[in-house]
């Protein structure tokens, strides 16, 4: 078994163990305050965290009616004034996310922001690293990944940007309890179903709101383990030009927000000769769940679709050309 593929599978056990160790956090008023009296939280993240940070911050806006920002970390280290300029007058903060806590954009972007006097909340899986040392505070998760590709790390942290959303909002974290009780489900469901969609020439992935960052996660996971053409847009812009090159051979995967005008859009898109499938709540041809808090599980669908992909195509997941654990300059 790839180690990816036992990662992926070890989500069964180690979200549980981050929903423990975030919620004992949250309860033993560790939140920095500057978190909390912010006029905005900027988010930052590079590759997959970036698409976390994207999601993360999305869903902490529709919990606690804060505004935040998701930006690379090169951008917060070359373009600051560009991206966030030197208002002196609003409460910054700024959320710094990296599962290795060395990823040097990152880490680069925690040294400008303290160059600004903008407090930092790292989110790590490393207690060594310098994404803690760069950090006012950090939230170092209770987990281990080995493998290139990020899985389970990805789920584990967004999970606990979702827990300090609903902490902030004043919300029973017991939802999240009942949620992680559906993984084992999730996952085996998505194995069986993505068994039937490894032979597309071209995939889509589309997602509106928070679930734009998981399709443009589940669209790298499949460029990173299965070498596949793909793209991810925002669920409606794909309509704007993208879609002149739809035809049949692609899949699309929508994660659904349940709106009326999502069904057109559907139609639409299989007219051209495209497949496709919609994943998220009543309705949707793999359901996960009706609930906003169930975002954390969404990006199973594209681990393990890639997953089976490299399968099919007998390529080894565990060394993904190109790609090192650590991006470092």
């Amino acid at each position: 078994m790839y180690i990816v593929e036992k990662e992926i599978k070890e989500q069964i056990t180690d979200l549980p163990r981050v929903f423990d160790y975030v919620k004992n956090y949250l309860k033993s008023n560790n939140l920095p305050e500057f978190i909390l009296n912010s006029d905005i939280i900027y988010f930052i993240g590079c590759g997959t965290s970036l698409y976390l940070s994207l999601s993360g911050s999305r869903f902490f806006t529709f919990k606690t009616n804060m505004e935040t920002k998701a930006l690379p970390g090169g951008e917060i280290w070359f373009s600051p004034k560009e991206n966030i300029g030197d208002f002196k007058n609003l409460r910054r903060s700024a959320i710094l996310i990296s599962r290795s806590g060395e990823s040097t954009e990152v880490v680069k972007a925690g040294e400008k922001f303290k160059e600004y006097g903008i407090p930092t909340l790292g989110i790590t899986l490393e207690e060594e690293s310098s994404l803690v040392k760069i950090s006012q505070n950090s939230i170092v998760l209770p987990i281990k990944e080995d493998a290139i590709v990020m899985t389970k790390s990805f789920s584990s942290m967004l999970l606990t940007i979702e827990m300090i959303a609903s902490f902030v909002k004043g919300e029973d974290l017991s939802i999240y309890k009942d949620l992680l009780n559906e993984i084992e489900k999730i996952i085996n469901t998505a194995n069986e179903l993505s068994s039937n969609y490894t032979h597309y020439n071209h995939y889509i992935f589309l997602g509106l709101g928070a679930e734009e960052g998981i399709a443009r996660e589940s669209a790298l996971k499949l460029e990173e383990m299965s070498l596949s053409k793909i793209e991810a847009y925002s669920t409606f812009e794909y309509r704007h030009g993208p879609k002149s090159l739809l035809e049949k051979g692609f899949l699309v995967s929508i994660y659904t927000k349940g709106i009326q005008a999502e069904e057109p859009l559907v139609d639409e898109l299989k007219s051209y000769g495209a497949e496709v499938i919609t994943i998220g709540g009543k309705g949707s041809d793999f359901y996960i769940s009706d609930l906003p808090e169930s975002l954390f599980l969404k990006v199973i669908w594209g681990q393990i679709l890639g997953l089976n992909i490299a399968k099919s195509k007998n390529i080894n997941v565990e060394s993904p050309r190109n790609l090192s654990k650590v991006v470092k300059f």
